[in-house]
């Protein structure tokens, strides 16, 4: 993409005319996401009516409730060509990528980005580099944002974030958090504004704060961030390596005493690498600089033509329509139904439809026969059937199941059974599933392109083997580093497969993988069910697959195993020594490896 511009306010100008053009181009999607929004939460709106439903029947909120999984895809990185150091960074990459899963808040990113994506379509996930974070002596460390459809503007008619010149993220944050993050005084923050949503909504210390990226001519990423009329951030070079700098003083910004500062970015270039070899003379290497957007999708199914993927709200929005109809019919029948009491012309009582509100006294000579009713109650037996019959529809359209849905099971079947019954039944739901670990996975290569541009130094990994022991392991990019002969230069080597491990973390697959451990202690797979160091793998097998108390049981038997070799004098001749392997630096089931 290439901008003429170079003035700072130009720039501003052409973003903001960037931005709008494509929000306009955008706008009927833009539309779509609120009303699937609307939908979800219970929307009386009847299309092509200006009535609304009397009643409301959220079927669309129950079955995409339904849909909604805790089960976060483990990361699994592999060697593209193997060799011994290859295999060795890649084991190294992917313990980096579980490590960032436990420290950010994915249970609860993952929550959202469930319903996300099957409102919209789809969901944004946004990846940057947080130098502010500190925890051990280590400065800086990624952040992950989950962003919603609608604060995503990609450029117009382009269907892959890979393929696109620019895009666009909206962010909802006050003026005062503007002012102490960008420095502005109270005259420049009241030039930010905010997209009007709501006009009955007080916005006066809420801002929209865009961010721009976009490729250059030589295929680098930039950042121009704003709000309003005030442009706030610059970045030509969006991963480049920064260092801010005094114009007044010549300081780096944490050694400026200047009253105040005039800040400004230098780039680094290259950095001096000191080789293994303390003979070695140290070397110059470019600093990495990836190149894609820091902005993954996840889609729900895809669809032609469709940047996000396809909405269940869209394709039940009939079903739900027609069940609101219905429902309304049968709630206005219920309400004008009754039992209209028939009274003698002369009588000497008024009476209504409250139950017990009237005393009717008879007249001396009154006959019983003379009083009566009118029954009015309607039939709507035949509406019911038919919003259930609708309801069946809508759960077919999406491949939703009672079995999947946990209800119509048969009695007395077994946990097993009725496990594989729900697996079974959501077969059709594979491609959704498929779609979430491409993003999962995607989102893990952006998280190891970032750690490889701007990490320094060495970060700790802990991480478990198969005997339950804690290891601990370092990041340090400049094990990636590779001479290219062709150039005669150092540079890094980024070139890994990233996937997803579904293995045990599917959580209706659960108790179907337990059932499998224990037939292998019982099978004697794992070795002599009556031996202590057997049933210390089986227990090891139920915690990685998330068994309820199975930790409890590894700490039984590892004490146990201590307990049996210590108490052996002498060890016996041709006897396993895997037990001493099994404890072999371990206390309380840790290891501290350096």
């Amino acid at each position: 993409m290439k901008i003429e511009t170079r003035n700072k306010a130009q720039r501003l100008e052409y973003f903001k005319s960037l931005y709008e053009n494509a929000r306009r181009a955008y706008s009927d999607s833009l539309n779509a996401f609120k009303r699937c929004m609307e939908q979800y939460r219970g929307s009386d709106e009847i299309d092509g009516s200006t009535e609304p439903a009397a009643t409301v029947r959220n079927v669309t909120y129950e079955i995409i409730e339904s849909q909604v999984s805790s089960a976060i895809p483990r990361p699994k990185c592999d060697a593209p060509t193997y060799s011994e150091k290859k295999e060795r960074l890649a084991m190294t990459v992917e313990r980096l990528c579980r490590a960032q899963r436990d420290k950010l808040p994915f249970a609860k990113l993952n929550d959202l980005d469930e319903r996300y994506t099957y409102i919209y379509g789809g969901s944004v996930w946004f990846v940057e580099w947080n130098n502010t974070r500190e925890s051990a002596g280590e400065v800086g460390a990624v952040d992950v944002h989950l962003i919603s459809a609608e604060d995503f503007i990609p450029e117009p008619y382009v269907y892959d974030v890979k393929d696109m010149e620019y895009c666009f993220l909206r962010f909802r944050t006050t003026r005062g958090a503007l002012m102490r993050k960008y420095r502005l005084d109270a005259e420049q923050a009241s030039l930010a504004e905010c997209e009007c949503e709501d006009e009955a909504f007080d916005y006066a210390d809420t801002v929209s704060l865009i961010i721009a990226f976009y490729k250059d001519d030589s295929g680098e990423v930039g950042q121009f961030i704003f709000s309003g009329d005030i442009a706030l951030a610059d970045n030509e070079g969006y991963y480049r390596r920064k260092i801010a700098l005094c114009a007044a003083c010549g300081e780096r910004e944490d050694r400026c005493r200047c009253e105040h500062p005039k800040l400004k970015l230098d780039i680094q270039q290259s950095e001096e690498v000191s080789g293994r070899n303390p003979m070695q003379r140290p070397i110059s290497v470019d600093y990495y600089t990836p190149k894609d957007f820091p902005i993954v999708i996840r889609k729900n199914t895809s669809g032609e033509k469709c940047l996000l993927g396809q909405s269940d709200c869209d394709y039940i929005r009939p079903q739900q329509q027609a069940i609101n109809k219905i429902e309304s019919r049968i709630l206005k029948k219920l309400l004008r139904a009754g039992v209209t009491p028939v009274v003698p012309e002369d009588a000497s009582v008024s009476v209504n439809n409250s139950v017990f509100g009237q005393v009717i006294r008879m007249k001396p000579g009154e006959s019983m026969s003379q009083y009566g009713k009118v029954d009015t109650t309607p039939d709507v037996s035949q509406d019911i059937a038919e919003a259930e019959r609708l309801y069946d529809h809508t759960k077919r359209v999406l491949g939703i199941s009672d079995a999947f849905q946990g209800t119509s099971f048969e009695a007395g079947e077994s946990g097993y059974a009725r496990q594989l019954r729900i697996a079974q039944s959501s077969g059709r739901l594979e491609s959704k599933r498929k779609m979430k670990s491409v993003a999962y996975a995607e989102l893990d290569r952006l998280i190891f392109l970032h750690y490889l541009a701007f990490s320094d130094g060495e970060r700790k990994i802990s991480y478990k083997d198969s005997f339950g022991r804690v290891h601990r392991e370092v990041f340090n990019r400049y094990d990636f580093l590779e001479y290219d002969v062709a150039s005669g230069s150092f540079c890094y080597d980024d070139d890994f497969l990233f996937s997803t491990d579904d293995d045990g973390a599917d959580e209706y697959q659960r108790e179907s993988t337990w059932q499998r451990n224990l037939n292998n202690l019982t099978s004697g797979t794992l070795g002599d069910p009556n031996s202590s160091e057997t049933l210390l793998r089986y227990w090891q097998c139920q915690e990685a697959a998330h068994y309820p108390g199975a930790r409890e049981n590894v700490e039984y038997f590892l004490e146990k195993i201590r307990k049996e070799i210590s108490s052996v004098q002498e060890p016996i001749e041709g006897a396993s020594q895997e037990p001493t392997e099994i404890l072999r630096g371990i206390r309380g089931g840790k290891e501290d490896t350096e």
